[in-house]
């Protein structure tokens, strides 16, 4: 089986919130919003982040993004007042960031 494109899903507790929230992050607006309690954002290659309300499952998802210029990202980011927690590895540079919920996303950088 091959897949051809990938969906990561983030389950938050408010969506009004959390689509403010992310609309900062990735520094747009969503590209779709199929329902009231869902908002998209397309990628490249075809890579899409979806944001769906689900209180129950709130603050467990992770979703790891690949930017183009890693450091102009947290730059960016640092603006807007996020701070990651930075970690590196041998392959990896990383930056992990939680929403307001307490979901994970991982910017990663190889090295």
């Amino acid at each position: 089986m091959a897949f051809e494109n990938i969906l990561a899903g983030i389950a938050v507790a408010d969506m009004e919130a959390a689509k403010a929230w992310y609309t900062a992050f990735f520094d747009r607006q969503p590209d779709r919003i199929p329902m009231a309690a869902d908002v998209e954002w397309d990628f490249p290659g075809g890579s899409t982040v979806q944001v769906f309300e689900d209180a129950d499952r709130a603050g467990s998802s992770s979703a790891t993004l690949v930017p183009d210029n890693l450091e102009a990202e947290l730059a960016r980011l640092a603006e807007l007042g996020h701070q990651p927690s930075e970690r590196s590895s041998g392959k990896f540079q990383i930056a992990i960031f939680e929403d307001l919920d307490g979901n994970r996303l991982v910017l990663a950088k190889p090295a």
